[in-house]
């Protein structure tokens, strides 16, 4: 089997890099850009939007009033997200700054604009002042088009209580916080890199995992230097080829033997992909729709509970 995969679209934005074209703000190699909103307008206290994809969560989206658009929403992209140039342009979004931007292997660099939207909307809620870095937009498999205008990155739900509800194909945005960690339901995550992260069990081995609503077609990635550390039921193949927006990448596949265990849930037996030049482990769309996953940025806090 030969496919094309457009691994990780959240791994690109989370080693972005900013630096405002004023100079106020330094270049940021670590931990989670400056907000990339100036204030969050929701009336009723909650929002909820439905899905418009099984295969990725997009959503409708109204930039200053135009729209709507589909937006891909992801997890593993930091900051307020990204907007295809030709959106920006057509908008006449302002460009207020650069961002420095790359994908986890630290090279391919390359500068890109940061544009400002004066009002951003899903559902009910409304953020002003959105910044968004205006770059091309992975295409998807077998296709030119993305399919998509842009993607809302982690960083926009900071001040909220957000929620992929995959079973019935919603987004809810609300006010509120999560209990304090159980080690079962509700656990503590850290996001160095902008993203939030989890410590997961592969087959008993214990590994820090990025939680990349993004990643549209892997359960689990893991470093290539994870191959012969955890039991697999076959030797690794190779698949085909990957895809971040700036690097070509190897994909050698797998079924793992034993268990995926996050906090009190397994996932069984699932299939694992090794690519060279992810740092951390990486846990996609098609292992997060086994979950409702409620996240509390606030208090660094992830629920996971069972569809």
């Amino acid at each position: 089997m030969n496919r094309h995969l457009a691994v990780g679209l959240g791994a690109v934005l989370a080693f972005l890099c900013v630096q405002i074209a004023s100079g106020q703000i330094p270049v940021r190699r670590m931990g989670p850009p400056p907000k990339p909103f100036e204030r969050a307008d929701m009336p009723t206290g909650s929002t909820e939007i439905p899905m418009l994809s099984e295969g990725k969560i997009l959503v409708e989206v109204r930039i200053d009033g135009k729209g709507p658009y589909r937006f891909a929403l992801d997890t593993g992209a930091a900051g307020g997200g990204r907007i295809s140039p030709a959106l920006a342009h057509q908008l006449g979004l302002e460009v207020v700054g650069q961002a420095i931007t790359g994908d986890p292997s630290g090279k391919n660099r390359q500068t890109i604009d940061l544009v400002e939207a004066g009002s951003l909307a899903v559902g009910g809620i409304t953020f002003t002042g959105v910044k968004l870095a205006a770059s091309v937009l992975p295409a998807a498999p077998g296709s030119a088009d993305p399919g998509f205008d842009g993607i809302l990155g982690f960083g926009l739900f900071q001040d909220h209580l957000l929620t992929l509800d995959y079973s019935a194909r919603k987004v809810r945005i609300e006010n509120g916080a999560l209990p304090p960690a159980d080690g079962r339901e509700v656990l503590d995550f850290e996001a160095p890199r902008g993203v939030p992260s989890v410590r997961i069990e592969v087959a008993g081995v214990e590994v820090a995992a990025d939680l990349d609503s993004g990643n549209m077609r892997g359960e689990l990635v893991l470093p290539a230097s994870y191959i012969g550390k955890v039991p697999l039921e076959g030797e690794p193949k190779v698949v085909g080829h990957g895809r971040t927006a700036f690097n070509e990448i190897e994909i050698k596949q797998a079924r793992l033997k034993g268990g995926v265990r996050i906090g009190g849930h397994s996932v069984e037996a699932p299939l694992v992909d090794f690519v060279d030049i992810f740092p951390v482990a990486n846990v996609g769309h098609a292992f997060l729709r086994h979950f409702v996953v409620t996240i509390d940025q606030k208090n660094h806090r992830i629920r996971f509970r069972t569809a």
